[in-house]
């Protein structure tokens, strides 16, 4: 087993969405208690995107609520940073919250907004926690040495590196220091960015990452895993050579945007089973089922 796809995918698609969507796509996720919630990025007739929740007994099938739970319009003095939509949400459990850090998008380009909620009914936003322009956001789930971590992935000409910083807050973050970077000439070699909230394990902090290659006049997304070290989490252990997802079936290859597999979301079960939830080609939710030690295998030495 490495990880594979539920035979009913896909499982969450614009039918599901009890009001009108354009798409239904690339969730956070997480457990709260026994219900597992998927917070899906839904892009509307305007082709701006908010937030809608999904809720689930056994984290197969998914109800989609009747509204959407966050909007632009719900960022107050914050407006102006996420006018165009948000997008991506990823969810890290810290205490008796949830954080969330999404793709704030407008004329000021793609930047991290960072929002908290208790029941994902009401929700605090907190504001942009980078500058433009910057997305993939994910934050570690304790801290490390004293300090909050994040993940990231600040465009920067050519450069589309993963880079790492540190906060006392969650609000305001510094002593950015690069991680990793594509690997030319490999699936991955256009750009790279973290997927998943990182998951800790005795050999290290475990997370998904996406990598893109073009090809003629389109782009081919894919996912790996990555290990990073315990106490030096800017320091990789540990990665995947070759993909773990790529997009070889149809509900992957064909939609608004062909040829990708996408995520933003997993959990991690008691047991060490782990669910990822994914997108194919930006058109609906998947579901696909691996385990931490098979991952942990699957993550070569540096």
């Amino acid at each position: 087993m490495e990880i594979l796809r539920y035979t009913k995918n896909p499982i969450l698609t614009r039918d599901n969405v009890p009001f009108r969507v354009n798409s239904i796509f690339n969730p956070g996720a997480v457990k709260m208690g026994d219900k597992y919630l998927l917070l899906c990025r839904i892009e509307m007739p305007t082709g701006r995107s908010s937030f809608v929740l999904a809720e689930s007994n056994d984290g197969n099938s998914f109800i989609v609520s009747d509204k959407p739970c966050l909007t632009p319009k719900n960022h107050g003095k914050y407006f102006k940073y996420v006018e165009w939509g948000i997008e991506d949400p990823r969810i890290t459990k810290i205490g008796d919250e949830y954080f969330i850090t999404y793709t704030g998008f407008s004329s000021y380009m793609p930047l991290v907004m960072l929002s908290k909620t208790k029941d994902f009914k009401t929700f605090e936003v907190l504001g942009p926690i980078s500058e433009p322009s910057n997305k993939d956001c994910a934050i570690f789930p304790e801290k490390i040495n004293g300090f909050y971590w994040k993940l990231d992935r600040p465009a920067a000409e050519s450069r589309r590196d993963i880079w790492i910083s540190k906060s006392t807050d969650l609000i305001h973050w510094g002593v950015h220091e690069f991680v990793t970077e594509p690997i030319q000439g490999s699936w991955e070699q256009d750009k790279i960015g973290a997927s998943t909230q990182p998951i800790k394990t005795d050999k290290g902090w475990l997370l998904l990452y996406h990598g893109v290659r073009g090809f003629g006049i389109g782009t081919l997304y894919k996912l790996g895993a990555m290990l990073l070290d315990l106490n030096e989490p800017w320091k990789v252990i540990g990665r995947t050579t070759e993909p773990i997802l790529s997009p070889l079936l149809d509900y992957e290859r064909v939609g608004d945007v062909n040829n990708v597999v996408f995520s933003n979301g997993w959990i991690a079960e008691e047991n060490g089973d782990v669910k990822v939830y994914y997108s194919g080609a930006d058109s609906n939710i998947c579901l696909a089922e691996t385990t931490i030690i098979e991952l942990l295998n699957l993550c070569k030495k540096s």
